[in-house]
């Protein structure tokens, strides 16, 4: 796994173009916001280093259920959206105790999903 050395979903979500997905957060339950936190840091992670994907979405459950303990969140079977394509995605996440912020990150990508396998996953081919 790689372990990102500079967080990036706080300036993700600073961004004005962020405003909907800061409040929306707000609303979220705790387990929820963990991994809408981790999927937008996910997302950052691989746009910033991992060339030429463009992930836009990220089920962190979509391959296995996702482990929570107490502020971190362990996805060993996510998945992520890029150029209409799913891949996999395992990752370790650590929030802060409010659940406002990551804290820590460690991710791994996989190979592309086959299209076959995408709805038994829950995986939207909407684009």
């Amino acid at each position: 796994m790689t372990h990102a050395t500079n967080l990036l979903s706080a300036n993700v979500l600073t961004n004005p173009h962020s405003r909907a997905m800061r409040l929306a957060l707000l609303t979220f339950e705790e387990e929820t916001r963990m991994e809408q936190l981790c999927g937008i840091e996910a997302m950052a992670q691989i746009s910033a280093g991992m060339k030429p994907f463009a992930p836009d979405r990220v089920v962190a459950y979509a391959m296995a259920d996702v482990k929570r303990t107490n502020d971190t969140l362990v996805a060993e079977g996510g998945a992520f959206r890029s150029e209409r394509k799913w891949y996999r995605l395992q990752f370790e996440c650590r929030v802060s105790a409010n659940r406002e912020r990551v804290e820590d990150f460690s991710f791994a990508v996989g190979n592309a999903i086959p299209k076959a396998q995408w709805e038994a996953h829950g995986l939207s081919p909407i684009f």
